[in-house]
């Protein structure tokens, strides 16, 4: 298991909606997630969109990544959020995140 965490940033204009979207990820969604290693998976975010996020992963992010890359349901979702994110070029979210380094864990 892999803990992970990294920073995106939200248009402070589409934070409500982001927010409602996140209320009501698609059930599809929810269970590829699972099916490719995503547990203990958390959003949180500022008011100015500043968004944290945290995931366990059962091997790597990268692998749970590359895994939920071959899933059409996450290629619909990224095409969906991509208008939400301000500063990754253009990227899917998925893909223009930054990994942060974890410097401490207390067990």
């Amino acid at each position: 298991m892999q803990r992970a965490a990294f920073l995106l940033k939200v248009r402070p204009e589409l934070v409500a909606e982001y927010r409602a979207r996140h209320a009501a990820v698609w059930p599809e969604m929810l269970e590829a997630l699972r099916r490719h290693g995503w547990h203990n998976y958390s959003l949180f975010m500022r008011d100015d969109g500043l968004l944290f996020g945290y995931v366990e992963c059962a091997e790597s992010l990268e692998a749970s990544l590359a895994g939920m890359a071959g899933e059409e349901v996450n290629e619909r979702w990224q095409q969906a959020m991509a208008p939400f994110f301000e500063g990754i070029g253009g990227k899917p979210a998925d893909q223009g995140l930054l990994r942060l380094e974890e410097v401490f864990h207390l067990d």
